[in-house]
């Protein structure tokens, strides 16, 4: 894999020297966790807009409406 994008963060001297002492890739982590956050982000962004389109067939009802609807076509008006 090529990277051709170089990022800089900057740490206090403590967290530096810790980072040293534990054997790991730190820029493999960083760059995994990045591909998360990005993802999640995706995510997040994909079930709003699915939610908006339930939304939009549901005709705006709320959530207490939609709930009613639900039960009455179940166990008919007289439920409670």
């Amino acid at each position: 894999m090529t990277y051709e994008e170089t990022i800089l963060i900057k740490l206090d001297k403590d967290t530096k020297k810790k980072m040293k002492e534990i054997n790991t890739n730190w820029s493999e982590r960083i760059r995994e966790f990045i591909k998360n956050e990005i993802n999640k982000k995706k995510n997040i962004a994909r079930a709003e807009r699915l939610r908006a389109k339930l939304f939009r067939e549901v005709g705006g009802a709320s959530t207490t409406e939609i709930i009613r609807k639900m039960r009455d076509s179940r166990y008919g008006t007289d439920s409670s």
